[in-house]
């Protein structure tokens, strides 16, 4: 396949993966943040318990994970550093504030969560590690490494992508095990493994493209 027709593929490709994500994204915060209207209405029954022995845990959580949610969708579109910066470094900030938010709730209800040992390490680990990623990615734009930036970042919205993967997986495995408790704890592993392993393979990928570019150019 010709270069430029590999290039237009990868980037229509590209452009289709944000649509879905953003899509996606934008989907499961407006149905986090509706816990603060519809409440119990929209808990699963199995949670129900703790959630409503916790509202100050699972309330935070819910609203600061949909903004992180929607903000970070947004900083993926290609041209929005470039073309709107000011926009871009405003969202930033605001994604940042929610994800750390989002993610110290969540690492508080993950010592009550549902399901037991596995469960809870799932979703702890879950929130550990975007606490971990975001606050280094915040780092690397205060150090002005933008390239370290973004892999951070990626990593960490990766992460917080858990809450869409989560509701697509659980009544998969719900269907299959014909019951909540043993698909609620492989879901909590389930829902951010595979998204962070796929960010970094991604990571991977673009930077074994720029090692190509940069020994092509060296050797021309």
């Amino acid at each position: 396949m010709p270069m430029n027709s590999r290039k237009r593929t990868a980037h229509l490709a590209g452009t289709a993966a944000r649509v879905v994500v953003t899509f996606l994204a934008g989907a499961i915060a407006l149905y986090a943040i509706s816990y603060l209207i519809l409440r119990e209405k929209v808990i699963p029954p199995n949670l129900l318990a703790s959630f409503r022995a916790r509202p100050w845990g699972i309330y935070p959580h819910a609203l600061f994970g949909g903004i992180a949610l929607a903000s970070g969708a947004v900083q993926f579109w290609r041209n929005l550093p470039f073309s709107h910066p000011s926009l871009h470094r405003a969202l930033g900030k605001v994604y940042v504030v929610a994800a750390i938010i989002t993610g110290t709730a969540g690492l508080y209800m993950s010592f009550f969560a549902h399901g037991g040992a596995v469960t809870r390490l799932g979703f702890g680990f879950l929130a550990v590690f975007v606490l971990t990623a975001t606050s280094i990615a915040y780092q690397m734009i205060r150090q002005r490494d933008i390239a370290a930036h973004r892999r951070w970042m990626l990593r960490s919205f990766a992460l917080i992508f858990a809450a869409v993967t989560l509701r697509i997986e659980l009544p998969i495995l719900i269907a299959i095990f014909r019951a909540f408790d043993p698909a609620y704890a492989i879901v909590s592993w389930l829902c951010w493994v595979p998204n962070l392993a796929a960010a970094e393979i991604y990571i991977w990928l673009r930077t074994a493209d720029y090692r190509v570019v940069a020994l092509t150019t060296t050797h021309t």
